[in-house]
């Protein structure tokens, strides 16, 4: 079976690339495959038995390619909120239908992106936001100008918590031939609201390089942590962004002594000029117990995870997402935090500790103490969340499966085109 795969790849830096780098490893075991990939050449060790086709010239689609995707069995649209690795698929995609892996159910902010950063167009996301929901987002206030309009729009949801209402999913999910969510929360949100599209649901596997996997050793860290480790170590992974509720954590530090006598936070990720964690720190006064590394290679996150005793994935508001870098969390037999919202709820609730919304500053207080008295607790908790990773969200599971699944929709697809 001939396959065309349209992701990033290593060398570049996105989750999603992580993700297709583990996947293909296995799916290249199981068909051919044609990896398209925008002007540039993917990590060499990736793309060897496959054909690698660059379909983006000096900044444009060659739509030459579509010679070469229509000759495929199966062609794959991997798609997320991050519109800087994405923009292409997402021009193809109006054009030629194929399945589409939804790796986030919100795509507001790919959306916002899109237009008004890299097209710098914002009367166009202004019609394909009335185009979608019969909104106009520019009032009779002519005071207000497109740009600001949007702006404001997009944080009063992100605010208020309903950007769920306008995900923006619906024109992506309508192109789509057929569609792979990695969560119950987003196939059911589809199937709501789009009783005919066929769409199923994989687990999500992990990101963590497997060769780097093997040989990690759990205390192979050189960081300045003293073996007896006095101080709870707690940690957040990822892209600095305001959902990541470093304010909720920061409020708990700020209020409990003990804790800020006993613990460390670290912060690891790349950060944004329009998000400042330094100076919430500093208005937190915690930074003293508050570390700010800022970007890291993957090696080196695997090194820092390897030094911190919980971990604390927080989503508020959710996008629809899943993490994989929880599950490499989890992988590492790290026990995690979560909100108990979105794909975090569908976790069981012996592997992580799940905060509920409405009380989440006294649950997670209630958490970091417990943790600082009980390392026994993490220890157990963190390895049932490793034997569960490794029974349900490994890549060659995943690989099978989206083989398996991607037969069945190519045989609905010809039997409706029929």
């Amino acid at each position: 079976m001939k396959i065309a795969w349209f992701s990033p790849l290593p060398p570049k830096k996105s989750g999603i690339a992580d993700f297709s780098r583990n996947v293909l490893t296995y799916l290249k075991k199981f068909s051919k495959l044609i990896l398209f990939v925008e002007d540039y050449w993917p990590t060499e060790s990736l793309v060897r038995d496959c054909l690698v086709v660059r379909y983006v010239e000096k900044a444009r689609i060659n739509w030459k390619v579509l010679e070469q995707v229509e000759a495929c069995d199966l062609v794959f649209f991997n798609m997320s909120n991050d519109f800087r690795f994405h923009s292409y698929v997402y021009e193809l995609l109006l054009r030629y239908p194929g399945i589409v892996i939804l790796h986030d159910y919100v795509l507001q902010f790919f959306y916002a992106g899109y237009y008004l950063i890299e097209k710098r167009n914002f009367s166009g996301y202004i019609e394909k936001f009335k185009e979608l929901y019969a909104l106009d987002l520019i009032t009779t206030n002519t005071a207000v100008d497109r740009r600001t309009a949007i702006l404001n729009f997009l944080k009063k949801i992100y605010v208020e918590h309903s950007i769920l209402w306008y995900p923006m999913n619906e024109e992506v999910i309508s192109k789509a031939s057929a569609l792979v969510v990695h969560s119950d929360f987003a196939l059911q949100n589809i199937k709501k609201k789009f009783l005919s599209k066929p769409v199923v649901k994989i687990d999500l596997p992990y990101t963590l390089p497997e060769e780097a996997l093997a040989s990690l050793r759990s205390n192979s860290y050189s960081f300045s942590v003293p073996k007896d480790r006095p101080k709870l170590i707690a940690a957040t992974f990822g892209y600095v962004l305001p959902n990541k509720a470093y304010e909720l954590v920061f409020k708990v530090l700020q209020s409990n002594p003990m804790l800020q006598k006993h613990m460390e936070y670290w912060i690891v990720g790349g950060t944004f000029f329009w998000y400042n964690i330094h100076s919430l720190a500093k208005k937190y006064k915690l930074q003293a117990i508050v570390k700010i590394f800022g970007y890291q290679e993957p090696e080196k996150v695997q090194e820092i995870l390897s030094c911190v005793d919980l971990c604390i994935a927080l989503r508020d508001p959710t996008m629809g997402e899943t993490s994989s870098s929880l599950l490499n969390q989890m992988l590492l037999s790290k026990p995690v935090v979560v909100l108990n919202v979105g794909w975090y709820a569908e976790l069981p609730n012996t592997l992580v500790f799940k905060l509920n919304p409405e009380s989440a500053e006294k649950e997670l207080e209630e958490i970091l103490k417990m943790s600082l008295f009980n390392r026994s607790e993490l220890i157990k908790m963190g390895n049932r969340a490793k034997e569960y990773v490794l029974a349900h969200h490994t890549p060659i599971h995943y690989a099978q499966k989206l083989m398996e699944v991607g037969r069945q929709f190519n045989e609905m697809i010809n039997k409706k085109n029929d």
